[in-house]
């Protein structure tokens, strides 16, 4: 029976999907060692495009060819694009909620777990019953009423990804400069096309594109973040500041920190500790500030707050909040070192204030705390022995 497929494009289409993610894997080998879970998350989508990149060309080969190794093969072929589809869409909410929030909720987690598993279930029914897809007696494919259960489920999770990356990008979350779309589009026109019109086959493919650019698009994320601490970096507040001045309806308060004593925990306790000293600090700032403005590393042990306010009230508390937290880590937390810190704040003017101004000012008024500090602890620093 002649085939309704073209398999010079199926294998020409899914050969450049195993280059695309070959090379990518080569270039992002040391994401292989990290103990990160959004990265782990990552890892595990090119592995699934590049099996079913592999799978996809074995899979059309064999249809339409007689016997039982053809049909065996078919089988599971079309079972594993099915699932691995699906799980794609399912380690891609993972590694968005990973890597913009830290975790899931237990009860998101519960509900992609949930359908996931359903899915899976449905397959393994599937190799007894056809309820998703079954092979006639030519050993062709056809898809059955449950095929559609997979096309939502799959297009459900990308739209909860939409979610969460809107609701995070809302709070200040790292993926500002993460084109979403760059993921989303191929994907979903892959999938529309291939529902659309049997024989076509690019899902694989339009995956593997959507990871690269996901990939291209945390390189560009890079430079506005700062390695050690997970904040924003400098580079990051030049450019937020810079659509700040274009801006000066906006309500903009800058709140300089630094750690007080923090060469002394370098001196006292090694570099390790001292980096040590500043990831805790920028969890506790990240925490305090929370989704009222952007917490950066400005230099060293210095960090800049960029409220989104100048409402003397919302202020105040989130200078309290901060103080708060250090002390509440303080006390809670058995560490070599106490943290404490200096604080300056200054309400920016955008129409009257160049940029260097606002930093000079909020600078100078953290520094009048420092003095203020030192001077009421007798110039020495507080560290635990």
């Amino acid at each position: 029976m002649e085939p309704l497929f073209n398999l010079e494009s199926i294998y020409v289409a899914n050969v450049i999907g195993i280059v695309l993610i070959a090379v990518m894997i080569v270039c992002n080998l040391w994401r292989f060692q990290t103990r990160s879970r959004s990265d782990k998350n990552l890892m595990m989508m090119m592995f699934l495009a590049l099996i079913s990149c592999v799978a996809d060309p074995i899979s059309y080969t064999m249809k339409g060819l007689p016997g039982f190794t053809p049909r065996f093969v078919v089988y599971a072929t079309s079972t594993w694009l099915f699932a691995a589809n699906m799980l794609t869409s399912f380690f891609w909410v993972r590694f968005l909620s990973f890597h913009l929030n830290g975790g899931m909720s237990s009860r998101s987690r519960i509900a992609l777990n949930t359908v996931v598993l359903l899915g899976l279930a449905l397959l393994l029914i599937n190799i007894f019953t056809p309820i998703v897809f079954y092979i006639d007696e030519n050993n062709l494919y056809s898809r059955t009423y449950l095929y559609s259960f997979f096309m939502v489920v799959d297009y459900m999770l990308v739209f909860n990804s939409i979610v969460t990356y809107f609701k995070a990008k809302a709070k200040g979350g790292f993926l500002k400069f993460f084109p979403i779309w760059a993921y989303i589009v191929p994907i979903v026109i892959g999938g529309m096309v291939q529902a659309l019109f049997y024989g076509i086959s690019v899902i694989p493919t339009s995956i593997a594109v959507s990871i690269a650019g996901v990939l291209a698009s945390l390189q560009n994320e890079m430079i506005y973040h700062d390695q050690l601490t997970g904040l924003f970096n400098r580079s990051y507040m030049n450019y937020l500041m810079k659509k700040y001045v274009n801006r000066p309806n906006l309500s903009i308060t800058g709140i300089m920190i630094d750690l007080n004593g923090f060469k002394h925990i370098n001196d006292e306790f090694g570099h390790a500790v001292g980096d040590d000293a500043l990831l805790m600090s920028a969890r506790i700032l990240k925490s305090a500030v929370s989704d009222m403005g952007s917490v950066i590393r400005y230099a060293g042990d210095e960090f800049i707050i960029l409220l989104n306010t100048q409402e003397d009230i919302m202020v105040e508390k989130g200078i309290a909040r901060i103080r708060n937290f250090f002390d509440k880590f303080n006390k809670n937390e058995s560490k070599p070192y106490v943290l404490s810190v200096s604080i300056g704040f200054h309400k920016f003017d955008m129409k009257m204030e160049s940029v260097d101004t606002f930093i000079n000012i909020v600078d100078a008024r953290m520094y009048e705390d420092k003095k203020a500090f030192y001077a009421a602890h007798g110039g020495m620093n507080r560290c635990r022995r």
